[in-house]
């Protein structure tokens, strides 16, 4: 990696949103900009949220007040507004009601559609409904949803209200959701009666009542669907349906101060409970409006698409960042390659996608098809999130996605950063898998142990110096593990645990912490590791892992998906030398295993984790994101069949 693989064309250099934004400031570029937005954070967010379009129903004091430290940051003090406002009502009162604000496709074919007039009336009597079963400002409505009009829906009924939404992963079971309510203390659950993947029911409705039982403060259960129900007073809890909910008398927008809560997204840990991340009506649509502005170049005439689940993060940040700018939005509900890989080209073409979004494990998926001809001509953006890439991975991308015209932003966050810390630029140049550096107003540097920022090409950890508006809140309940989690190691820092080195002005993401590996003394990013094992063509996918030796202090193993039958021995011998010759002897693998499949979550990312922990025999930990639980077995018994590193 390092070469520049794409250059941006006159049409983003002079017209894209960022190039129109430096050119009213009189700023030189993106990189002036970045700079600017970090030592005068007062003057980029001030200047940002009037482009980006909040709407304030009184005005903020200031941008921010940083007296009191990096981790209790106010952001826009005195302010109220209401993001409803902002990304729904501005949007009919500049005319564009009729426009699409969100369409949608289900497995089965099933389309529909809601114009920005049609979703804030929409949003208005579900909101209105949501009054009615005793929610009110500060009370936490749940929605166990897939991708579609009713996720959209809730999300800014509850927000309309000031009622805080808890979004649920739709793929997780009874235990893992029942958890989370109880945390979250949520009154009302909306869920979907069922949903399907790769042409299978899954009886979401079974799942929801038995966590609802278990979460004693649920008091209503709303079914999406399931027409025939009626409220039931005597059941606990009560039952009615998403028909009566968006058939009550609509509400009215209730205008909130910045800092009041209206996302509580719960991120799964490796141990303990779940963390749930606090997001603001102010903080939130200020840092996702200016990524989707400023980095992902979304313009009012898009239609964006990221394949994604309501319970991640990426789905808030897609709806309420392209409502921002006017734009319109696709969700799929099911497998994207379902019942063949040129699924994902028709959606592409014939919704006239011109963003996508996925995760670099998609791409690694779909890399042994070939799309159509003329497949994705209507893009214009790309987009990609959850893990590093691997340059082949990237390439394809890039290649056959974007047929070598469209930048491929790649941005690096989470659930907790709200929005990402890292982002690619639409008027820089790009190397596979690189990034420009930190997004506008992140002040991120790369250090090591000591909090001494790393040279150029060495790989530290990602930290960040100051507050940004997107930064949860706190934790749900938690204020000590919030201190203790993101400032407990780095006082004064927000220590995110990515692995992360810089050269030529580029930023690489090398992986989490936790997963980084140290072998011979010498700290190891897994992609690396993957990269050179996927350049063998045996190997379809691959994922590293660092197993605790007596000697080196940890040895590296390898698990591989074979790309054509089983692998034979000369081929995992191959894939060491591989490995070895790219990354020099010390780093040869002591074991090349092979999988069906690699433990995933739904969004895409391998769990390496859990493939460790499944070799040294600890704890698994939180399995609820897990997609495919059925690997776990078959991971059990490729470790059973070695005798250790």
């Amino acid at each position: 990696m390092g070469e520049y693989a794409w250059y941006p064309g006159r049409e983003l250099t002079e017209h894209s949103n960022v190039a129109r934004f430096c050119r009213a400031h009189g700023l030189d570029g993106y990189r002036e900009l970045q700079r600017r937005s970090v030592t005068d954070p007062e003057w980029y967010w001030t200047h940002a949220v009037e482009d980006i379009g909040i709407v304030w129903h009184e005005p903020p004091l200031c941008a921010r007040d940083a007296r009191a430290g990096i981790a209790a940051t106010r952001w826009f003090p005195g302010g109220r507004t209401n993001l409803v406002d902002s990304c729904l009502e501005r949007q009919v009162r500049r005319g564009r009601g009729d426009t699409p604000a969100l369409v949608w496709e289900r497995e089965d074919g099933t389309r529909g559609r809601l114009g920005y007039r049609e979703a804030a009336r929409l949003s208005a009597r579900v909101a209105g409904g949501l009054r009615g079963l005793g929610v009110g400002e500060g009370d936490r409505v749940a929605g166990y949803l897939p991708p579609g009009p009713e996720a959209f829906a809730l999300l800014f009924a509850c927000a309309r209200i000031g009622a805080v939404f808890v979004p649920m992963f739709s793929g997780f079971g009874a235990e893992a959701l029942a958890v989370r309510l109880a945390d979250a203390g949520a009154r009302v659950l909306v869920t979907a009666a069922q949903t399907s993947r790769r042409g299978k029911g899954y009886d979401m409705l079974a799942v929801a009542r038995a966590a609802a039982e278990k979460a004693s403060e649920v008091a209503q259960l709303v079914v999406v669907d399931d027409e025939s129900a009626e409220p039931d007073p005597i059941a606990r809890p009560g039952r009615s349906s998403w028909r009566a909910l968006a058939g009550a008398p609509p509400a009215d927008t209730v205008p909130l101060p910045a800092n009041a809560p209206f996302l509580l997204l719960y991120t799964s840990g490796t141990t303990g409970r779940p963390k749930g991340a606090v997001h603001t009506h102010g903080g939130f649509p200020a840092q996702v409006g200016s990524e989707v502005r400023y980095n992902l170049d979304v313009r009012p005439e898009d239609v964006a698409f990221w394949v994604t689940d309501p319970g991640w993060i990426m789905f808030a940040l897609v709806v309420i960042g392209c409502t921002l700018a006017g734009a319109g939005v696709l969700a799929y509900e099911g497998a994207v390659d379902h019942p063949d890989p040129d699924r994902l080209w028709r959606l592409l073409d014939e919704h006239r996608v011109t963003v996508f979004g996925s995760s670099p494990s998609l791409a690694r998926a779909l890399m042994t098809t070939t799309p159509p001809p003329g497949a994705g001509a209507g893009l214009r953006i790309l987009g990609s999130t959850g893990e590093p890439w691997t340059e082949d991975a990237w390439r394809w991308y890039f290649g056959e996605a974007g047929g070598g015209r469209c930048p491929v932003i790649n941005i690096s966050g989470g659930t907790e950063v709200g929005g990402s810390l890292l982002a690619s630029a639409p008027t820089l140049p790009q190397s596979p898998g690189a990034f420009a550096g930190p997004c506008l107003g992140i002040d991120a540097a790369i250090e090591d142990a000591d909090g001494v920022e790393v040279a150029e090409g060495e790989m530290g950890e990602l930290v960040v110096r100051q507050s940004w508006p997107g930064m949860t809140r706190g934790l749900w309940r938690s204020p000590e593990r919030f201190a203790h989690t993101y400032f407990g190691r780095r006082p004064g820092r927000w220590s995110h645990g990515d692995l992360a080195s810089r050269t030529g002005g580029e930023w690489f993401v090398h992986g989490r912490l936790d997963d980084v590996m140290k072998v011979a003394g010498k700290r190891l990013g897994p992609a690396e590791v993957e990269d050179a094992a996927l350049a063998d063509p045996a190997v379809a996918e691959a994922a590293a892992v660092g197993v605790p030796h007596p000697v080196k202090g940890e040895a590296l193993w390898c698990f591989v998906v074979p790309a054509r039958g089983p692998l034979a021995p000369a081929d995992a011998e191959r894939v060491r030398a591989r490995v070895a010759d790219a990354l020099g002897p010390a780093f040869r693998p002591s074991r090349v295993l092979a999988l069906p499949e690699l433990p995933r979550t739904r969004t895409g990312k391998v769990m390496r984790r859990l493939i460790r922990d499944c070799v040294t025999g600890d704890p698994p930990g939180d399995l609820s994101a897990l997609a495919n639980p059925d690997c776990l077995e078959a991971l059990r018994t490729a470790v059973r069949r070695t005798d250790g590193g």
